[in-house]
């Protein structure tokens, strides 16, 4: 797991082929920027909106994720995520591999987070994560999620 400010973006562009074009891509997000899907050639994700009523505060009873094909990059765009995490091979599996949409459900203990307007986090398969948690101190979330393939050589789980 990578955890950084879009300000320091570019350490990162090395990491994956794609990654320039994908923060180059969050830089033009702001607070008006409309929910929804977007897809460009190398990456797709979406933008959301979530309402600390939507969350839970803690986690609580809920699982982490974790995938096989993809890795994320989430990315605050207005207040603050509270983001759980954990390496995937210290969880139990809860599910079986949902191949058609890339994810594994596991649980056990996790660490926690706050990310802030412009930071982001980028998982990579062998990183669970619980995302959409507010902070105590934001009434609501503003954030992107990018999702870039992997080359199968380098997905695991």
């Amino acid at each position: 797991m990578i955890t950084a400010n879009i300000k320091n973006a570019e350490r990162y562009f090395g990491v994956n082929p794609n990654f320039e074009s994908a923060f180059n891509f969050l830089k033009t997000l702001n607070k008006d920027s409309a929910s929804g899907d977007f897809e460009f050639e190398n990456f797709s994700g979406g933008i959301s909106v979530l309402q600390k009523s939507d969350t839970s505060d803690d986690g609580g009873k809920r699982m982490l994720e974790a995938h096989r094909d993809y890795l994320d990059i989430h990315y605050v765009i207005e207040g603050c995520e509270l983001m759980g995490y954990a390496n995937a091979d210290s969880l139990k599996a809860e599910t079986e591999y949902n191949k058609e949409d890339d994810y594994l459900l596991l649980s056990g203990d996790m660490n926690k987070f706050v990310m802030h307007e412009g930071d982001f986090c980028i998982v990579f398969p062998e990183d669970a994560h619980l995302p959409g948690m507010c902070a105590k101190d934001s009434e609501h979330l503003k954030k992107a999620v990018i999702k870039i393939k992997l080359p199968q050589e380098h997905t695991t789980l």
